[in-house]
C-alpha cells in the first residue's frame, strides 16, 4: 500500500489508497488482489525471480545500458511494433517474440467466455525506465486492440495511479495527440514533477488512487479499468511504501496487447469521452456537416 503525505497545495489532493481488493490464490498458488467493480486484477509472482533475470539479461543483449541511457526510456517491440504517434500499430514493423514471452503465455489469466475467449495477446512492447521516470496519465486506445491489457512489472516496483476519465480527458483526448514517451523526461503535461492531471477551471475531476505494482506482478485491465480509467506514473525519485521512503530503481514492463483487424477495428465501450472510435465518428460527422454547408452555400 502506498502512504502519501497531504497535497502542499491543497488544490488537488494526492492519490489515496486503493479500494479494498478481493484477495484469492490461483491455482498455480499467486496471490491475486481483484477489484470486479471495475474489471481490474494484480496477480503477484506471476514470473519467478529466475525468470526475471532473463528478462533483463535478454533485454540488454539488445539493448546495453550506457551512461547516456541512465535518462532515457528504452523500449522493444516485437510483434507488429507500436506507433506512438498513431497509438495502434505499425504493419510495416514486425519482431519474432523471444522465447522469454512465449514461455509464459499459457500461464496468462485470458478471457475464458464471450467474443475474446481463449485470446492471447499479439503485440508486446518491452520497455526499460530509469529511476523517476513517468508516465502521463492515458486511456490505450480502444478500437485497435482487444479488452484484455496486460501489464508485467519486473526488475523493481513502482505505484501507478488510476483515475476515472471525466470531461477533462475527453477534452485532452480531442486536442492533437502527443507521444506516450514524451513522459521520461518527467515532464508530465507541462510540469516536471506536478500534479499527474491538470485540472481544468470549472471542471469535475474524479479522485484518484494509487495501486503498488510490486516487482515481478501482472496487472490485467479489462472493463472500466482498460476503458474509463486513466493510467499513469508519477515522475518521482522515491515512493512512501507502507509508511517507508524507498528510493526507486530501474524498472522493466511488458506490454501486451491483442491486435484487431479488419471487421474487428471499433469500440461500443460506456465511456465514449475517451473512445477513439467515438472522437472519430465525431470527426467524420463535423467533416460532413461541413461539406453541406459548403455545398449550400455555393
Amino acid at each position: 500500500m502506498i502512504s502519501q503525505a497531504p497535497s502542499p497545495s491543497g488544490t488537488q489532493p494526492y492519490p489515496i489508497p486503493p479500494p479494498t481488493p478481493v484477495i484469492t490464490a490461483s491455482t498455480s498458488g499467486n496471490i491475486r488482489h481483484e477489484w470486479p467493480a471495475i474489471g481490474l486484477t494484480l496477480v503477484h509472482e506471476f514470473i519467478s525471480p529466475a525468470e526475471e533475470q532473463e528478462m533483463i539479461s535478454a533485454f540488454h543483449a539488445i539493448s546495453p545500458l550506457s551512461p547516456a541511457d541512465s535518462k532515457r526510456r528504452i523500449s522493444q517491440h516485437f510483434g507488429h511494433h507500436f506507433d506512438y504517434t498513431t497509438f495502434g500499430i505499425d504493419e510495416s514493423k514486425h519482431s519474432p517474440v523471444p522465447a522469454y514471452i512465449t514461455n509464459f503465455l499459457d500461464r496468462l489469466p485470458v478471457d475464458t467466455d464471450g467474443k475474446e475467449a481463449g485470446r492471447k495477446p499479439d503485440q508486446f512492447t518491452v520497455q526499460y525506465y530509469p529511476p523517476g521516470a513517468g508516465i502521463p496519465p492515458h486511456v490505450d486506445t480502444h478500437s485497435m486492440f482487444g479488452e484484455a491489457l496486460y501489464s508485467l512489472s519486473f526488475g523493481s516496483g513502482v505505484p501507478m495511479i488510476f483515475r476515472m476519465s471525466g470531461e477533462n480527458e475527453a477534452r485532452k483526448l480531442r486536442l492533437p495527440k502527443r507521444s506516450l514517451q514524451e513522459s521520461s523526461d518527467g515532464n508530465v503535461n507541462g510540469k516536471v514533477g506536478g500534479e499527474i492531471l491538470d485540472k481544468a477551471e470549472g471542471v469535475v475531476v474524479h479522485p484518484a488512487w494509487e495501486l503498488m505494482l510490486p516487482a515481478r506482478s501482472l496487472l490485467v485491465m479489462r472493463g472500466a479499468s482498460r476503458y474509463g480509467y486513466t493510467h499513469g506514473i508519477r515522475p518521482r525519485k522515491t515512493d512512501a511504501v507502507d509508511g517507508v521512503t524507498v528510493k526507486r530503481e530501474g524498472r522493466y514492463s511488458i506490454t501486451m496487447r491483442s491486435v484487431r483487424r479488419d471487421e474487428e477495428i471499433g469500440c461500443d465501450c460506456l465511456f465514449p469521452g475517451v473512445c477513439d472510435a467515438r472522437v472519430r465518428q465525431e470527426q467524420e460527422a463535423a467533416l460532413r456537416a461541413g461539406g453541406i454547408k459548403k455545398a449550400e452555400a455555393q
